[in-house]
């Protein structure tokens, strides 16, 4: 879903299957103005499809239309292709650099994430941007839900944020020898004590298969309450799931999901 000043913009689907962005309201097409008489479209993505990648095209050149000295500023909600990462090959999982690419060479001014899965690729994949961090978030949700620690479901996770709590319980993926499938988890870092509460933190929750089994074992050694920060909360088979494994809160980068 695309954006401006609140405003969902919305294509017309034509016969064919192609669309177009157009006969958008009139406040839509109006820049924030500031007092140094700059100008700027201020464009948030919530993606839903890739058909939106047409869409930002269409409204970009709209909106340089209309004002061509106004900047064309992006607010990316949840990166795209995020997690498929890695080197080009036909047995990897590369879309990450197409998405880049593409996203390089549209008329933006200026880029701002929130909580990508790859800082380090970003940067280096999207070098204009900036990278909103979400620490601060995450110690509002620890204070809020009266955690005694906080708990990173693998090493990448415990890696990503720079937070300042003392022996953080950090989980690792336990893996078949023979079929290198995953089959569990396991701690690897830190204590978990009987009675205390805990909150979990990562960036995305698609399915939540991982953090079902960080909070059972949470659980299986004696922790009270089991809570839960995510910056993007996909949440693809619902939060029943994740309520049935003991989860009580749920907090993205938006505030509490109820």
């Amino acid at each position: 879903m695309l954006s401006i000043n609140g405003i969902e913009i919305k294509p017309t689907i034509f016969p064919d299957k192609t669309s177009q962005i157009w006969l958008l309201p009139n406040e839509v097409l109006e820049p924030i103005s500031y007092s140094d008489n700059s100008k700027s479209f201020e464009i948030l993505w919530k993606f839903e499809g890739e058909g939106e990648i047409v869409h930002l095209c269409q409204l970009l050149l709209l909106l340089h239309s209309v004002d061509n000295r106004a900047k064309k500023n992006l607010w990316i909600r949840t990166l795209p292709y995020a997690r498929q990462d890695k080197e080009v090959s036909n047995q990897t999982t590369f879309a990450f650099r197409a998405f880049a690419w593409m996203l390089n060479n549209l008329d933006l001014d200026e880029i701002f994430i929130i909580d990508p899965h790859n800082y380090q690729l970003t940067e280096e994949l999207i070098p204009d941007c900036t990278i909103l961090q979400v620490e601060s978030n995450i110690d509002y949700t620890y204070a809020e839900c009266e955690a005694d620690n906080i708990v990173f479901p693998d090493k990448g996770a415990s890696k990503r944020y720079q937070l300042t709590y003392k022996n953080p319980v950090i989980l690792d993926k336990v893996r078949d020898q023979l079929t290198g499938e995953i089959t569990g988890l396991k701690i690897v870092s830190g204590e978990v004590k009987i009675g205390r509460s805990y909150l979990i933190a990562d960036d995305i929750c698609d399915g939540g298969k991982t953090f079902i089994e960080t909070a059972k074992i949470l659980y299986l050694y004696g922790a009270k309450n089991v809570h839960l920060y995510v910056s993007h909360g996909i949440f693809s088979k619902g939060l029943e799931p994740l309520r049935e494994a003991g989860i009580k809160r749920i907090f993205t980068y938006d505030g509490e999901v109820k």
